[in-house]
């Protein structure tokens, strides 16, 4: 057999020395995707728009990952860089393939399914939003910010007592989540409510 016309156990072994070489490259475009996700995240402020600034970081993430090759970009890191990087983005739509993904992938990524809730709170589709924490809790049940920010959807949909319970269960499992309801506009409408004062209040 010539030169010309390798073994098919070669060909086999041709190709998975490419792709040992392509791995060190595609981990640095990862590397470097991340570097810019976080500080453009370094330089948000609150829940409002992203400044212009922290914006061309986002956008260079997302130039990175778009170096990968289709069977790299559906990697899990991947994935989740690119939904986290066009959440910040404000493109919430467009984010949630790639952070659905990632939620589904194994193992899991909470960031995932919180990101997949903050998006569709804010596309106003609250009763996907609480679906989808929901499942996420079934990855993660003992996390309390899942049920915490489900807590608040569930202030938002008009579901109190399923909001006091999944605000009670945050609140066990790290009361620290007790002293971020004051100042959360999501339990405005139900700041009042004995139950809700009840959940909230500190046991003397």
């Amino acid at each position: 057999m010539s030169a010309m016309n390798p073994t098919p156990e070669l060909q086999v072994s041709q190709a998975a020395d490419i792709r040992q070489r392509l791995v060190p490259a595609a981990k640095v475009i990862l590397r470097r995707a991340s570097g810019y996700l976080e500080l453009g995240e370094l330089l948000l402020e609150g829940e409002g728009a992203a400044p212009p600034t922290a914006c061309r970081l986002f956008r260079r993430a997302l130039a990175e990952l778009s170096q990968l090759d289709e069977a790299d970009r559906r990697d899990t890191a991947a994935a989740l860089l690119e939904g986290e990087s066009l959440r910040a983005l404000g493109e919430w739509e467009a984010a949630l393939p790639s952070l659905t993904h990632a939620a589904h992938a194994t193992p899991a990524h909470l960031e995932a399914w919180l990101g997949i809730g903050w998006c569709l709170k804010r596309l106003e589709r609250l009763p996907e939003a609480i679906a989808a924490l929901a499942e996420g809790l079934e990855a993660f049940p003992d996390q309390p910010v899942l049920h915490y920010n489900l807590a608040c959807y569930h202030s938002l949909a008009g579901n109190v007592p399923a909001a006091i319970d999944q605000l009670t269960r945050a609140i066990a499992i790290d009361d620290r989540f007790r002293d971020l309801t004051g100042h959360e506009r999501d339990f405005d409408a139900i700041r009042s409510d004995p139950r809700f004062v009840a959940a909230t209040s500190v046991t003397v």
